[in-house]
C-alpha cells in the first residue's frame, strides 16, 4: 500500500496502492481424511469466490511510460481439487506431498472491459525429511506452479528446490545447520503482460540462491522436539 514509486529505467515504474481494499473470500469445501499405519491421506473439492481480488495491473500513459501497481478486480471464482498425504515408508524417512488442480475465472471489468480471463492450472509441493545416524537430519523441499492466465496476460511456470541439513555436535549441546535456498537458482517470476499499445515479457527474481550456515549452542537447555502435525 506504499504510494512511493520505484523504477528500473525512465519508462517503467512500480508502486503500491494506498487505496487498495482487502480481499474477502467465501469458501465451500468437502473433504475426506484416511489414516493408515505409516501416514495419512486427505482429499477435498472446493469452490472459492473472492471479492476485490488483488492483481498487479500495468498501464501505459500518453508519454509511453508504464506504471504497474496492485489493483482490486471485481472477483475471482475458483473450483478445484486438492490432495495431501504424509507417508513414512521407514522410520528414518518422512514424505509430505500436496497437489492442487483448479479452474478459475477472473473478472477485472471494473478496470477495463478486456480484463477477463479463465485458466486451468495446478501446483505441487513435496517435502522429504531423512533422520540419519549420528544425529544428522537432511531435508529437501520442491515446489512447482504450472503456467496460468491472469487478468492482463499470463504467468509462466515457477519452480524451485530448497535444501537443509543439520548435525548435532558437542554432546548434543550444539547444532550446526546448513540451508540452501533455491538450489538451482530458478525461483523467478516470469510473465507476459498485454495492453493497449504494449506487449511485455518480464522476468523477476526476488532473491538469488542463498547459502547460510548457522550454529546454535544450548546452555542448560534441551533441544526442542519437532512439532507434531495437527490432527
Amino acid at each position: 500500500m506504499k504510494p512511493f514509486f520505484t523504477y528500473t529505467d525512465k519508462r517503467n515504474y512500480w508502486s503500491g496502492n494506498p487505496n487498495l481494499n482487502p480481499e474477502f473470500s467465501d469458501v465451500i469445501e468437502f473433504g475426506h481424511v484416511k489414516y493408515f499405519d505409516k501416514g495419512s491421506m486427505a482429499s477435498s473439492v472446493y469452490y472459492r469466490h473472492t471479492n476485490a481480488k488483488i492483481d498487479h495491473i500495468r498501464l501505459l500513459d500518453a508519454q509511453g511510460i508504464a506504471n504497474t501497481r496492485p489493483e482490486n478486480l471485481n472477483f475471482e471464482n475458483a473450483l478445484g481439487f486438492e490432495f495431501t498425504t504424509g507417508y513414512s515408508p521407514v522410520k528414518w524417512c518422512k514424505l509430505d506431498a500436496n497437489f492442487n488442480l483448479f479452474h478459475a475465472r477472473i473478472d477485472g471489468s471494473n478496470l477495463d472491459a478486456t480484463f477477463l480471463a479463465t485458466t486451468n492450472s495446478w501446483f505441487a509441493r513435496l517435502t522429504s525429511r531423512f533422520t540419519l545416524p549420528n544425529d544428522f537430519d537432511f531435508q529437501l523441499r520442491g515446489n512447482y506452479e504450472a503456467p496460468q492466465r491472469t487478468a492482463q496476460g499470463s504467468r509462466k511456470a515457477l519452480y524451485y528446490l530448497d535444501l537443509a541439513a543439520s548435525q548435532d555436535v558437542l554432546q548434543k549441546r550444539g547444532t550446526l545447520t546448513l540451508n540452501i535456498s533455491d538450489v538451482f537458482n530458478t525461483r523467478k517470476w516470469r510473465g507476459i503482460t498485454e495492453g493497449a499499445g504494449f506487449y511485455t515479457e518480464s522476468s523477476f527474481q526476488w532473491r538469488r540462491r542463498q547459502i547460510n550456515m548457522t550454529f546454535n549452542y544450548r546452555i542448560k537447555q534441551a533441544k526442542a522436539a519437532p512439532k507434531k502435525p495437527e490432527e
